[in-house]
């Protein structure tokens, strides 16, 4: 039976790569099981070799979904991958006894209201290289085609009772038009998009505090913002918003250490810190104070070589230039992919944040780890690692939630300085 689907039109090119993936996915994240799958594992083991392997494979774990994760080995690979990078779950049972996370990665499959929405996530490399060469940006395409097993079963559904309880999900497809009319306008540098797009967010979040009446005004202002920031009559009014920006990328720094300080769990991610602290001599000292009576407080003290992180802005843009599409192309399919604005709880203007937050944290990573000399294959690595935690990652969108939290930092003035 065939659906209606929407996707990129480069959608149908994605093939795993299978043993000549570089940065295997099979690495460095855990791989979660539920119960079901497990057993049905178990009962198709057919080698005593394969068995072996399987019963010290798994260790606990627990989240809305899965129950089990892979261990990983002393290389943070997970232990089904063998010698050739390919999966020995696939050769021993078949693709179908695999983990449906396996299964379904990099796709990122929504339903809703009776169509399909496929996307591919930008941790993957394979990914990276189609997005690298669509010049003329992402194009969607509304196609008829058969749904796999995989993809219907991983596919997040929205349905009529999800959007009775939550009514901007009406307007699921307005918000495309949104988010692609203005973050593909190349008039305007990327980062100057990201800001014009919160502003509409910003207006459609007042919308919605004025009540039921009049949210059914919001597909026509997502047009009418659409159109006006697309004509060039507009341009210099536009432009002169930028004219006294802030571009040094101080507030990207600090908003960058400060948030990983802790660490996250992820090797790569640790890679990369260290890349970054190597790059632009990054020293943080943690000052706690104590007072009779109150509770301690905590101070980052942040210190950087401000010559080597301008040099490392200049660096960056120098090696993106003719390719600034690269860019806009990684972080729409993502943002795509991730079902903004729709991806977390809190409403529009918190899915905003998120969003130019991450935009702002994969910029710091892409300034500092990318040289003037690096190569595409070196942007892909960085890429698709440290896409691996921020956009795959439950712990990665809690902590980030938590810091929107913490810091009470959701103003758009402060979301454009961290973009810009």
């Amino acid at each position: 039976m065939k659906n209606i689907v929407l996707q990129p039109s480069f959608y149908s090119k994605f093939e795993c790569i299978g043993s000549d993936c570089k940065y295997n996915c099979c690495r460095d994240w855990y791989i979660g099981f539920t119960k079901q799958e497990l057993k049905n594992m178990k009962r198709k083991i057919r080698t005593e070799e394969f068995r072996k392997l399987f019963e010290d494979a798994f260790e606990k774990y627990q989240n809305d979904i899965f129950h089990y994760k892979i261990k990983l080995d002393e290389n943070k690979k997970c232990k089904f991958l063998d010698e050739n990078g390919l999966c020995k779950v696939y050769g021993e049972m078949g693709p179908e006894n695999m983990s449906l996370v396996c299964q379904i990665f990099p796709r990122e499959t929504s339903y809703y209201m009776g169509k399909y929405e496929c996307f591919l996530g930008i941790a993957c490399e394979e990914v990276i290289r189609l997005l690298l060469q669509e010049k003329e940006g992402i194009k969607l395409e509304v196609i008829e085609r058969e749904i796999t097993d995989a993809e219907k079963r991983g596919a997040t559904r929205i349905d009529g009772e999800k959007i009775r309880m939550n009514p901007i999900l009406h307007y699921w497809t307005d918000f495309k038009i949104l988010l692609l009319g203005v973050l593909q306008n190349r008039e305007y540098r990327f980062e100057e998009r990201m800001v014009v797009l919160g502003m509409a967010f910003k207006k459609i979040e007042s919308i919605l505090e004025k009540g039921a009446k009049s949210i059914t005004t919001i597909p026509d202002y997502i047009q009418e913002f659409v159109n006006n920031f697309n004509d060039t009559k507009n341009k210099d009014m536009y432009r002169n918003l930028f004219e006294d920006a802030d571009r040094s990328g101080r507030k990207r720094l600090f908003n960058y250490i400060a948030y990983h300080y802790n660490g996250t769990g992820m090797g790569e991610d640790f890679k990369i810190q260290n890349k970054i602290n190597n790059r632009i001599d990054v020293k943080v000292q943690l000052e706690v104070n104590f007072e009779m009576g109150k509770e301690k407080s905590q101070n980052l003290n942040i210190e950087y070589n401000v010559e080597k992180y301008q040099q490392a802005m200049k660096d960056f843009e120098e090696f993106t230039k003719g390719k600034e599409y690269w860019i806009e192309n990684i972080m729409i399919e993502e943002f795509l992919a991730s079902r903004f604005p729709f991806r977390i709880d809190g409403g529009i203007w918190r899915n905003y944040c998120v969003m130019a937050t991450v935009y702002s944290m994969m910029m710091f990573m892409w300034t500092c780890c990318i040289e003037k000399d690096s190569t595409e294959e070196d942007f892909i690595y960085y890429t698709s690692e440290f896409a691996k935690s921020l956009f795959n990652s439950v712990s990665h969108m809690k902590k980030l939630e938590e810091q929107l939290n913490r810091t009470e930092s959701e103003t758009l003035g402060h979301m454009a300085v961290l973009v810009l």
